[in-house]
């Protein structure tokens, strides 16, 4: 397996769950979150294995030179928007929540700034090469990873954490999950959907002895994040705040560095990877979109990047007021939903490359 599609998959999981998944599957914890961890990743592995398996059969093409090669043009320019403003909103949303929690602690800095602040940063990433954003990705990986499995062990060793609240929760293990809660879940293993532009300059091919190594590396930062901030806060303590995983560590302290509190080294690495994040997905979705114009359109730099800047600054408004306007309450509830939906649009676009795979292999047949 080629490294960088490792990292594609690994950050994405590491973003997700540091950013989004914590606080809805907290809020469900007496519901069934347990589980929809288990339902979700094997959903999740399902779409992950389909997906990579199919693009094999399509060596240094994305999305758009296989929707060339299948679709009539109309279809294809329809179903391009489409996934490109998914995949471009599945940044904004990281972008918009990331910056209220970050407003909790910044309260002298408004959330429209913060937005404004991470927006410019992303733009000008996500308007690189594929092989720069790749190569960027890495390093903030090698950056960040180190620095996160030493807070993780310093929270999980932490003399405040209580283990009996941890125990408590086996008492759920076996709770039936709302669908909404496994859709959720699912979006751990969304790292694929990069892969249908990256696959230009990358084999996306995964040997079978691999899909265990990407299942647990996707899925532990997770189910640790979980289980220290149950141990901290307590089994029924964990509902009394807003950010609570952010609350625990913030609880943890650092006896040497230049850090006091584990809070602000994580939030340092939430920062880093949140625009390298973001930079990646809107970067996928600009791709998608420059695929519904001529190949004359696309060899021309300049109207590339004009296009990209448009888009990037009218997605970066649309957020500003959006998250402007709803509470951090209604924004979690639109997001619930909007996972959902985003989990629908994955197993479309899966469906469509393993159908347009099979196609393919019959004609070699």
């Amino acid at each position: 397996m080629n490294r960088y599609v490792f990292y594609v998959l690994w950050y994405d999981g590491l973003t997700i769950s540091g950013l989004l998944l914590y606080n809805l599957l907290l809020d469900e914890r007496f519901n069934g979150s347990m589980m929809a961890i288990v339902i979700g990743a094997v959903s999740g592995m399902i779409f992950l294995v389909t997906m990579t398996k199919s693009l094999g059969h399509f060596p240094k093409q994305g999305l758009p030179e296989i929707f060339r090669m299948f679709l009539p043009a109309g279809a294809r320019v329809s179903l391009l928007i489409f996934f490109s403003i998914m995949t471009i909103t599945k940044g904004c949303i990281m972008i918009g929540y990331a910056s209220s929690f970050f407003n909790l602690y910044l309260t002298d800095v408004k959330t429209i700034i913060i937005i404004a602040f991470v927006f410019l940063t992303v733009s000008w990433g996500a308007t690189r090469s594929s092989k720069t954003i790749l190569s960027t990705l890495e390093l903030v990986l090698f950056i960040c990873i180190p620095i996160m499995y030493y807070i993780l062990t310093k929270a999980i060793f932490s003399q405040g954490i209580e283990w009996n609240s941890i125990k408590a929760m086996a008492d759920y293990a076996f709770t039936w999950p709302k669908w909404e809660t496994i859709a959720a879940v699912n979006s751990v293993f969304s790292g694929f959907v990069c892969l249908i532009i990256f696959n230009r300059v990358v084999p996306s091919k995964i040997k079978w002895k691999f899909f265990p190594i990407i299942l647990i590396v996707n899925l532990h930062i997770l189910v640790i994040g979980l289980l220290v901030s149950i141990g901290i806060h307590g089994t029924y303590g964990v509902g009394n705040y807003i950010a609570p995983t952010y609350s625990a560590l913030d609880s943890i302290g650092i006896m040497s560095g230049l850090f006091s509190r584990t809070i602000m080294p994580y939030f340092l690495i939430v920062l880093f990877l949140l625009l390298i994040y973001a930079a990646v997905t809107i970067h996928v979705g600009l791709e998608l979109l420059k695929g519904c114009f001529s190949m004359e359109f696309q060899n021309n730099p300049r109207k590339e990047q004009l296009l990209s800047w448009t888009i990037c600054g009218l997605f970066t408004i649309v957020t500003m007021i959006y998250f402007n306007t709803f509470t951090l309450k209604q924004i979690k509830y639109h997001t619930v939903n909007w996972l959902e939906l985003r989990f629908y649009t994955e197993f479309l676009m899966v469906a469509l490359i393993a159908l347009f795979a099979v196609m393919k292999w019959q004609r070699r047949a």
